[in-house]
């Protein structure tokens, strides 16, 4: 395979992983918003979990707006970057390997090895895995994205 076409693949890996977290920080968002958010029905069965509900209802839905603003600032950076690795820019492997690298090492290390990743989730892993080892392929082997 010609390495423009890794490096070309590496960056529609990064596009549709950036896409998916821009799109489920959303969702995240509109789950945050709105008396309905943490809605005390939902758990009524279990008296225990609606104490610690009402009690904590504005402090986890302030940290829920702030995992949106992190997952989706991170979609963005990646889908940007995504764009610029397809141009054969050596600093968006880096800012995207690092951004969107960093940020799903948190979510395997947490989300993954517990057994509580959906398997959208941990094919979001794969897909940022790849797209790291891919560019960084591309760019060693190139010479810095040089004979490209």
């Amino acid at each position: 395979m010609k390495l423009t076409t890794t490096l070309k693949i590496s960056s529609i890996l990064w596009a549709i992983w950036g896409v998916f977290h821009l799109m489920m920080g959303s969702v995240i968002y509109l789950l945050s918003i709105g008396s309905e958010a943490l809605s005390i029905e939902a758990i009524a069965s279990d008296p225990l979990m609606v104490g610690l509900l009402t009690e904590y209802a504005p402090i986890v839905t302030a940290t829920l707006k702030q995992h949106f603003w992190n997952i989706a600032c991170a979609g963005a950076a990646t889908t940007i970057g995504s764009y610029y690795i397809w141009k054969k820019n050596a600093n968006a492997i880096f800012i995207s390997a690092l951004v969107g690298g960093l940020t799903d090492f948190g979510y395997f290390v947490f989300v993954d090895l517990e057994g509580l990743a959906p398997p959208i989730g941990t094919a979001m892993t794969f897909f940022s895995g790849s797209a790291i080892i891919l560019s960084l392929y591309v760019y060693f082997k190139s010479g810095k994205l040089k004979n490209l």
